[in-house]
């Protein structure tokens, strides 16, 4: 008798009697994991011998398999163990090959000693383990040997002796035709060590390269940090080829320095350097405006008499309150804020290398000499004029194409112009006095940045590009992205030695460049020339004249503050923005503990409040005029100082 299966003995035939001649076999159900399957179509035949009262003889069939493969009595062949939770993990590797000589093959290397078994099967559907067809070696003769499920011994293959000295694993081979194993040092230990030692070095000698050719690539302009040097040449006929490299200048007139027969105001004369300057706070000394009132301020009346080797061209607008001497008029400049166009009136003014470019148009004389910046940043009276003032520093920017050599932009306020030019550029530089502010607008959502888009009037897609930081339109963040995609993060710098670091570190908008660097806090009464002999040398001058008046000033100003005439108080002086950034919050708290101790400790603290911080000092203050009159001066807003305050 006879019975045969096709699934691999997970179902037989019923007992048939062995007859002469051919026989039909009929395919068997089987149902499994797409992983279970297997390749061509095999029967296993088991034969009843009556006289041998034996049904161990079987013959195995394989009809539709690859050349390359003999036939085989397992469909598949998995290893299971601890080394992957006996095939849970499945994320290890665990099925063997099969050869074409009949042999089964694993590569296996685990923590040793070890142990696994043969499993045919591998993980059922249900996503366990299959337990019917699991071989180990129970006598450890080498061979595999099958147990039912229900046998209490453990079916596994005990690897107990790690592999000899040189090799990392095993390679188990099994033979299909006699069940028999071997396990075959395998892997070369000296190989494995060569290759952690690259993986070491590789990555220290990639990234050198990377840096040096980042280096290399990127990093190609030179700051001279002690002004301009000039080199001296041996040859006397060097400095006369460089006087014919240069083209002919027309004649200038010699009273307002342009050309002479250019009647363009815009024609700037010469080879020197020419810059760009927009700011809200200017200087203009010979019709006497000064619209200061901090830092910036100070700056720009610095710069006015101290940039006498470079020609300027500076932008400024009108302020209400100030009475504007009529010059040169030039060609209006027209802005479009809302899809609407607005006209800016224009003329220019010339002072010795300056060339003033006045703005006057409504939304600036909304402005005064006393707060010369809109009181908010986040509004659309604030975005509409930021929005006609950078429009119309770009148009400037455009009606000098050639004569234009920097565009020095300062703080947040004329960041947006340079991305009006684009695709034009122009090479730029950022000097960051106070980094807190940044000129930000909401956009939250589509209605609020399609709204901002068009007051600023400005495409989306260069918004996105240059200016959205977050959901918050960024002025600041527009001079530092122009910086980073244009000029390779070269070019912001903080108004001193510490403030540029700091702010590369605080404000994340500055991350994506090279750097900030740092310009030095110079004194303006300082402008001997550079002694490179002196730079270390510093002497303290006591003048005697000056401390004989100090007890006079000191007096002044408390008259002027309506303090208490004491020669003796020790007067404390506050003058700046009420801000969490300038400390006055500080101030405030430590004035009672001071007040109370000491009473010839006077404080005056005079300042705008800008945040806060602020307020709450002005409130703290404000108690303590009322709790130490004559003695404490408190007035938070723009004032107009006399000098002796700063004395």
């Amino acid at each position: 008798m006879f019975r045969y299966s096709t699934n691999w003995a997970s179902s037989w035939s019923d007992w048939l009697p062995y007859k002469s001649g051919n026989f039909s076999i009929n395919p068997q159900s089987w149902s499994g994991t797409k992983k279970q399957e297997w390749n061509g179509e095999h029967i296993i035949m088991q034969y009843w011998s009556e006289p041998a009262g034996s049904a161990d003889h079987i013959q195995h069939a394989d009809l539709g398999l690859p050349e390359h493969i003999a036939s085989r009595r397992f469909p598949h062949l998995y290893l299971h163990g601890p080394f992957n939770m006996y095939g849970y993990d499945a994320g290890i590797k665990n099925e063997m090959k099969l050869r074409g000589d009949g042999k089964w093959v694993f590569n296996f290397m685990a923590e040793w000693p070890t142990k696994f078994h043969f499993n045919v099967w591998g993980i059922n559907p249900d996503n366990k383990p299959d337990a019917t067809f699991v071989y180990g070696d129970v006598d450890n003769d080498g061979v595999m040997d099958r147990m039912p499920p229900a046998y209490l011994g453990d079916s596994v293959v005990n690897v107990s002796q790690v592999p000899p000295k040189g090799f990392l694993s095993y390679r188990i081979v099994l033979d299909d035709g006699t069940y028999q194993f071997q396990m075959i040092p395998a892997g070369d230990s000296r190989l494995q060590i060569a290759i952690y030692a690259l993986l070491i070095i590789i990555p220290i000698l990639t990234g050198a390269f990377a840096v040096t050719i980042y280096i290399t690539s990127f990093y190609q302009v030179k700051t001279n940090t002690k002004g301009i040097t000039t080199k001296k040449s041996l040859l006397p006929f060097a400095a006369v080829s460089s006087l014919l490299r240069r083209e002919a200048s027309p004649p200038t007139d010699p009273g307002t320095g342009l050309a002479a027969n250019n009647p363009n105001p815009t024609q700037m004369p010469g080879e020197r350097p020419r810059v760009l300057i927009a700011t809200l706070e200017y200087d203009i000394e010979d019709w006497g405006i000064k619209i200061k009132i901090g830092g910036l301020g100070v700056m720009a009346q610095l710069m006015g008499k101290s940039l006498q080797h470079q020609d300027l061209v500076w932008v400024v607008p009108c302020v209400s309150g100030v009475d504007y001497p009529t010059d040169t008029p030039g060609e209006s400049i027209t802005v479009t804020i809302m899809d609407k166009q607005y006209i800016v009136e224009v003329q220019y003014h010339i002072l010795n290398n300056i060339t003033y470019v006045l703005l006057d148009a409504p939304v600036f004389r909304k402005q005064t000499k006393a707060e010369p910046y809109p009181p908010r940043m986040d509004d659309l009276e604030s975005a509409v004029f930021y929005s006609a003032w950078n429009q119309c520093i770009a148009a400037v920017i455009k009606r000098f194409p050639m004569h234009i050599d920097l565009y020095h932009i300062n703080d947040y306020h004329g960041c947006l112009a340079p991305i009006y030019l684009l695709p034009d550029t122009i090479p730029c530089v950022l000097s960051l006095h106070n980094a807190e502010f940044q000129g930000m607008w909401p956009m939250r959502n589509h209605k609020e940045k399609e709204e901002v888009c068009k007051v600023f009037n400005i495409s989306r897609k260069n918004v996105e590009k240059y200016v959205q930081f977050g959901d918050v339109f960024n002025l600041l963040h527009a001079g530092a992205s122009y910086l980073r995609i244009q000029q390779k993060g070269y070019g912001a710098v903080g108004v001193s030695k510490k403030y540029g670091g700091r702010s590369w570190a605080r404000y994340p908008i500055f991350w994506g460049l090279s750097g900030v660097g740092n310009l030095p806090n110079p004194d303006p009464t300082d402008t001997a020339d550079y002694d490179p002999q002196n730079k270390d040398a510093e002497v303290a001058v006591v003048d005697p004249e000056f401390e004989a008046r100090r007890a006079e000033l000191k007096r002044q100003a408390q008259d002027w503050a309506d303090l208490e005439q004491n020669p003796d108080a020790e007067l404390l002086v506050f003058v700046g923005r009420w801000s969490n950034q300038k400390g006055i919050d500080l101030i405030a708290d430590v004035a009672p503990a001071l007040l109370k101790e000491n009473k010839d400790v006077q404080l005056l603290c005079v300042g705008p409040v800008i945040d806060l911080y602020g307020r709450f000092a002005s409130i703290k203050l404000a108690k303590l005029m009322e709790m130490y009159p004559g003695r404490v001066y408190s007035k938070p807003e723009f004032t107009a100082l006399p000098p002796f305050i700063f004395r």
